[in-house]
C-alpha cells in the first residue's frame, strides 16, 4: 500500500525520505482517510457529460482542497480535463502552481484590496468584488488579471446592481487591468423562484459587463448544486467542488449526480481490550459516569475528535469483525471508546471502520452525519484535513496500514 502526502514550500528532491518517513510515522498510530481518486476522475467525466464539451469547468479546490490537498486534487483533476481552478486563499494558489499547471486559477475574495497585486503575482486571476477592490488594482498600474464578482442575492461578497456598470466602465478604461469574466452565487439554490431571480440578476450583469466594452467574459453562475438542479444557468462556464469530490451533497444529488466518493473510508484498529467486571464504574471521556451492571467488554481505537468527529454524545457506531458495537461516553482528544460485549471474538489490531464497508454492513457518510450530528458537508472537509491519506483503488479491497 502506497503513503501519498502533499506538503507544499518543500523541495521534494530534499525532503521526500523526510516527508515518507513522517507519513509512516503517522500511520503507526492506526487511524486513517482512504481516498479513491479514480472516483475523482469519473466525477470529472460525470460533469463534463452533463455540462457538454463547450462549458469551461473551474474546479473548486478551497480549503486545501476540501483537506484532500489543493495540490493533490488539481492535479488529479487536470488529469481528468478540468479546464481551471478556483482557490480560496493564496496559498492554495501556490500549492496549485507547484503541480506546474498553466490552466486559469481564479482567487476566490480572500485578501483585503492592497494585497490583490501580491496575490495576482502568485499566479492568480484575482476577484475584484468591491469599489476598494477596484480602485486596488487600477491604482497597482501593472498588468493584472481579474474576475469581477457581482451580488445577486447572497449577500456576501460582491458588488451590487448600483456599484456594477461604474465599477465595470474603470477597469474598461484602465488598460493595465484585464478583466477575464463574471460570477456570482445563488443564495437558495432549491428554491427555484429565487434562483432564476437571483440568474436573471446576473444576466443583467453580463449585459452591462458587455455594454462597458468587455467582450467574450467567461461567465460562471453554477456551482455544484446549480450544475445538477438548472441546465439553463450554465452559462459558458461553472464551478462545482461538491460534484467533483463526490461528497457534502444530500444522497438524492449524490444519485442524480451518479457521483462516487473521493473519502471511501476513515478507519482504525484496535489498540487495547478490556474486561469490566459487574459493579465497575467507567468515566469515558470525562463524561457522565457508567455504571456496569452485567460486565462489559471494551476496545479503544485511538481516533476522536482530533481527527475531525465529534466530542459529545451522540457518537455514532462502528463496524468490527462486519458487526456494529456502539461509541460509549464522549470521544476524547485521540480515542474512542467501543463497546464489543456482544462480539464472540475481538483481537487487537482488529480493522474498525467508522465510515465505509465491512463485510455485509456499511456505514456512510450520510449515515455517520446524521449519527452524530455533523452536517455532512461539514464532515467531509473535516475528516480529509485531520487523518493520514492512504490512496486506494476502489476495484479492489485493501487493508490498512502496515499490511
Amino acid at each position: 500500500m502506497t503513503v501519498h502526502a502533499a506538503l507544499a514550500g518543500y523541495d521534494p528532491a530534499q525532503t521526500r525520505t523526510d516527508c515518507l518517513r513522517h507519513d509512516r510515522a503517522r500511520l503507526l498510530r492506526p487511524s486513517w482517510a482512504e481516498l479513491d481518486f479514480g472516483a475523482l476522475s469519473r466525477n470529472v467525466a460525470a460533469t463534463r457529460k452533463r455540462v457538454g464539451p463547450d462549458v469551461r469547468i473551474y474546479f473548486v479546490c478551497k480549503g486545501d482542497g476540501f483537506g484532500f490537498g489543493a495540490a493533490a486534487v488539481a492535479k488529479a483533476a487536470e488529469r481528468a480535463g478540468v479546464d481551471g481552478f478556483c482557490a480560496g486563499s493564496p496559498d492554495e494558489v501556490v500549492s496549485i502552481r507547484s503541480t506546474g499547471t498553466t490552466l486559469p486559477v481564479l482567487l476566490f475574495a480572500s485578501t483585503i484590496p492592497a494585497d490583490l497585486p501580491a496575490a495576482a503575482r502568485l499566479g492568480a486571476t484575482v476577484t475584484v468584488q468591491s469599489i476598494a477592490d477596484a480602485e486596488a488594482v487600477i491604482a497597482a498600474g501593472e498588468a493584472i488579471e481579474v474576475f469581477v464578482e457581482v451580488d445577486c442575492g447572497l449577500g456576501r461578497y460582491g458588488l451590487r446592481r448600483e456599484q456594477w456598470p461604474g465599477v465595470l466602465q474603470r477597469l474598461r478604461a484602465a488598460g493595465h487591468v484585464a478583466v477575464r469574466g463574471l460570477y456570482s452565487h445563488l443564495s437558495a439554490p432549491d428554491d427555484p423562484a429565487t434562483s432564476r431571480d437571483q440568474a436573471a440578476l446576473f444576466r443583467q450583469a453580463a449585459a452591462d459587463a458587455a455594454a462597458a466594452g468587455h467582450d467574450d467574459l467567461t461567465l460562471m453562475l453554477a456551482s455544484s448544486r446549480v450544475v445538477l438542479a438548472y441546465p439553463d444557468m450554465l452559462f459558458n462556464a461553472v464551478d462545482p467542488g461538491r460534484l467533483i469530490y463526490g461528497g457534502g451533497l444530500d444522497e438524492n444529488w449524490m444519485e442524480i449526480g451518479a457521483l462516487s466518493p473521493l473519502l471511501k473510508a476513515v478507519k482504525s484498529r484496535i489498540i487495547q481490550i478490556q474486561e469490566h467486571p459487574p459493579g465497575t464504574v467507567l468515566g469515558i471521556g470525562y463524561g457522565a459516569p457508567i455504571a456496569i451492571a452485567h460486565g462489559m467488554r471494551t476496545a479503544v481505537a485511538p481516533i476522536g475528535f482530533w481527527d475531525g468527529l465529534n466530542h459529545i454524545p451522540p457518537l455514532g457506531e462502528v463496524l468490527i469483525r462486519g458487526r456494529r458495537c456502539p461509541v460509549l461516553g464522549r470521544r476524547t482528544f485521540q480515542h474512542s471508546v467501543l463497546d464489543v460485549t456482544a462480539l464472540g471474538d475481538v483481537a487487537l489490531g482488529d480493522e474498525v471502520v467508522v465510515l465505509g464497508r465491512q463485510g455485509t454492513e456499511e456505514i456512510s457518510i450520510h449515515d455517520l452525519a446524521r449519527a452524530i450530528g455533523i452536517p455532512v458537508i461539514e464532515l467531509v472537509p473535516r475528516l480529509a484535513r485531520c487523518l493520514p491519506h492512504v490512496y486506494v483503488d476502489e476495484a479492489q479491497e485493501r487493508g490498512g496500514p502496515g499490511e
